[in-house]
């Protein structure tokens, strides 16, 4: 298949080294550039792309899962970005099973803390480039809206709350980033994620410290946050086998995608 003309010129934004490496090994050679699961970063680099001659950009990688019907390895085309800037909602007062109760409420509590919060900003993916991928990859994804969020969302408290205020289906660092970035330089955006940590999954400090601000992981890292939280050890596991799913996933959009992605100039 020849390359799209609505994809000629696509750059990739990732968050992590292994996410780069499955749309490698797919065969896309576009310009892939890595955030290291930095929001700021995300958006220098997204603007750096611009500069240099994108005429698309697409964030993509793996997502943290808000919708508790998502699980590892389930494949969303973004239909719009959803920047959250503000502290995350709380449910300090309520269990999680109670807050989950909430999410499938049809109406409006009169406590403030089931108001609805309105996110930051708002980005529509464009809907020609979504038709495009939609089409190859035959129906098998999830469409609805991504959260943009600044710093990892790690309890299974804290997603269970987004979701309920935004209905996001999934969470990343960098894809408002990349969503501002193609506003202001006028040009089409998409965002395909894949979930790796469901919504009832926590992430453990001890996997967040093991990412590099050249978005890769250390062992090293890994090992001495364990040994001062070595409960953690069951938790990081279980991420480990999520994300080994939400690999092979992503790897088989990848390889599915990749004739859209191969621009000629």
């Amino acid at each position: 298949m020849p390359a799209s003309p609505g994809f000629r010129n696509t750059a990739f934004i990732c968050g992590m080294e292994s996410e780069a490496r499955c749309l490698r090994a797919a065969g896309i050679t576009n310009s892939i550039s890595l955030s290291g699961a930095n929001t700021l970063r995300a958006g220098e680099i997204s603007r750096e792309l611009v500069s240099a001659g994108a005429d698309s950009l697409i964030s993509i990688g793996l997502a943290g899962g808000l919708d508790p019907r998502l699980g590892p390895g389930s494949v969303i085309v973004a239909e719009r970005v959803l920047s959250w800037q503000q502290p995350f909602p709380t449910t300090s007062r309520r269990s999680p099973l109670q807050g989950l109760g909430s999410v499938f409420r049809q109406e409006d509590s009169d406590t403030p803390e089931e108001k609805k919060t309105v996110p930051d900003a708002q980005f529509e993916a464009d809907p020609e480039l979504r038709a495009q991928l939609l089409a190859l990859l035959g129906g098998k994804s999830w469409s609805g809206s991504i959260v943009g969020v600044n710093r990892a969302v790690t309890r299974p408290a804290e997603k269970l709350s987004l979701y309920a205020q935004t209905q996001g289906l999934a969470c990343d660092m960098e894809s408002h980033a990349v969503a501002e970035a193609a506003k202001a330089a006028g040009i089409p955006f998409l965002v395909l994620r894949v979930v790796s940590d469901p919504s009832n999954r926590s992430i453990p400090q001890s996997a967040l410290a093991g990412i590099t601000p050249a978005g890769r992981t250390s062992p090293g890292r890994v090992l001495r946050s364990l040994s001062v939280r070595p409960w953690e050890l069951f938790e990081l596991l279980s991420l480990a086998l999520d994300a080994r799913i939400a690999f092979g996933a992503l790897r088989r959009v990848a390889r599915r995608s990749a004739p859209l992605f191969r621009a000629v100039g």
